[in-house]
């Protein structure tokens, strides 16, 4: 499922009209139709609540005449208000606005919030305005979005709440504070973004019609990474597999303040399917990680103060053996850490993933980051993310997509910008959206835990992309069984998760 920008949508109607031939008022009336049928599929006993919709002067507008019309022609309680002059409407939303008036209804003027309040309509539709929109709202526009706001019947959008950007603009503090947002063909970027998102409600999306082939008019990809998706691309294993056929893994972290970041990395990545994993530590915190994970390999580096000293590891240390290896679980920051992580980027040949400690270094390591050819993954969080770029957290999570895209491909990485609706960046510039996942994520290890389900995965699929958008989907997954199951987000330790792993993967097999 694409995801886009306002402007990328309106090229891709633009090739849809102009290049392909199909007719606006019959792409409008596909767009009002299909948003209907989901208003009706919703409520159930929408015969029996009073109908308010919002029409504005464009597109949106336009879409809002169409839904109107459906409407009341099977019978619904529908008052339809205007909020532009007759000449402001245009084109295909004119038509419609004829269309809707021959069928012998007619619209209100918008006079007051008060006039509207008055009525006590059940539900309200906003079709006022599209992914056209940037800024504060202007009146009228301002004072029905307040109206709305402060309703008590349920905010059904059309497309994208009206005021809301398609992108990582500004949010308005006018815009509309949808239930739910019946978006048009493809999510809006701003869909995944704080605090855009809170506006959107519930988003349910339909299919409006649009041609495939008006899609390769935008060179952009930007997706929706969904079950299906995990389902298409997760290894299968075969009867007469043997342990080596599913990856050798290498994991180095560790430090006697943090064992259990790298317990619980070691611990995900055998039970996201690694065939062997061994666990590169300091030797004072052996004991601790052996007898939590039994299933590893160890290795044991040289030591200085708890912490791996990357400065004392010889030339004699190989990274032959390993189909990919990961970096950074409670590794710590000390000065042998920069040694660690730099010989890891240059002499490590095959995929290797960086997280944590692994990452605060990097600004400092540039030039061998881009000198490297095997592929490198890292992980951060907005924090980390803000490091490696010299912005600020907030300033990350206002501009997600830009800045990891960005980042990707000055560098030549894979990027896992972690957070809510996490976001994977190909080197090319292609980026994954996952929507698993839950607030119980936002504690201590559970970062550590998905850099060990993202090397399990590496182990055993070749294309990179799909098996780090399958790992961010699984980790998701299994917070959201978690809670369902048996914890609250409150109430829960990162631990927890791991138990759950066999669970979402079980989820995810069977249906297929």
């Amino acid at each position: 499922m694409q995801v886009v920008t306002g402007d990328e949508m309106r090229q891709v109607d633009r090739c849809a009209i102009e290049e392909i031939g199909m007719k606006e008022e019959v792409l409008m009336e596909n767009a009002g139709r299909a948003a209907a049928q989901e208003v009706e599929r919703l409520y159930t006993h929408l015969d029996q609540k009073k109908i308010a919709v919002l029409v504005g002067k464009g597109n949106n507008g336009g879409d809002g005449f169409v839904i109107a019309r459906t409407l009341l022609e099977k019978g619904r309680d529908v008052d339809v208000w205007l909020l532009a002059e007759e000449e402001q409407w245009k084109g295909a939303a004119l038509y419609h606005k004829h269309l809707f008036e021959s069928c012998g209804f007619e619209g209100y003027r918008w006079k007051s919030a008060e006039t509207l309040l008055e009525k006590n309509y059940d539900l309200f539709i906003d079709s006022m305005l599209g992914t056209g929109i940037t800024g504060e709202l202007r009146s009228p526009y301002k004072e029905s979005a307040a109206c709305l706001n402060e309703a008590a019947g349920d905010i059904i959008s059309i497309d994208i709440p009206s005021g809301v950007p398609t992108g990582e603009e500004e949010v308005p503090k006018s815009a509309v504070q949808a239930d739910i947002t019946i978006t048009l063909q493809s999510p809006k970027c701003s869909a995944y973004l704080f605090p855009a998102r809170a506006h959107y409600g519930e988003i349910k999306v339909v299919d409006i019609g649009l041609p495939n082939a008006a899609w390769k008019s935008i060179n952009v990809s930007r997706k929706v990474w969904t079950k299906s998706d995990v389902q298409k691309t997760l290894p299968e294993r075969k009867v007469s597999a043997n342990k080596g056929d599913h990856g050798k893994g290498l994991l180095v972290g560790g430090s006697l303040q943090m064992p259990g970041a790298l317990s619980m990395s070691a611990s995900a990545c055998i039970y996201s399917g690694a065939g062997l994993l061994t666990t590169a530590l300091p030797s004072s915190i052996l004991s601790i990680v052996s007898n939590n994970v039994p299933e590893t390999m160890f290795l044991l580096l040289p030591e200085k103060d708890g912490g791996i000293a990357g400065e004392l590891i010889g030339k004699d240390f190989s990274f032959e053996n390993y189909d990919a290896v990961a970096a950074g679980p409670g590794l710590g920051r000390e000065k042998g850490t920069k040694n660690l992580v730099r010989k890891l980027i240059s002499e490590v040949e095959t995929p290797l993933l960086l997280d944590a400690d692994a990452l605060y270094y990097l600004p400092e390591l540039a030039q061998e980051m881009k000198r490297r050819q095997e592929p490198l993954i890292l992980s951060p969080h907005p924090g980390e993310m803000g490091r490696l770029t010299g912005l600020s957290a907030s300033e990350v999570n206002k501009r997600r997509f830009e800045i990891s895209r960005h980042y990707a491909q000055e560098y030549g990485c894979y990027l896992i910008l972690k957070g809510p609706y996490t976001i994977v960046t190909t080197p090319q510039g292609g980026q994954y959206i996952n929507q698993t996942g839950n607030e119980a994520l936002a504690r201590g290890g559970t970062g550590d835990i998905l850099t060990g389900i993202a090397l399990g995965m590496l182990l055993q699929n070749e294309s990179i992309s799909s098996s780090l958008c399958n790992a961010v989907y699984a980790h998701g997954l299994t917070s959201d069984l978690a809670v369902q199951q048996k914890y609250t987000s409150t109430s829960m330790a990162s631990s927890d998760l791991i138990h759950h792993l066999p669970l979402a993967f079980r989820t995810i097999v069977s249906s297929l």
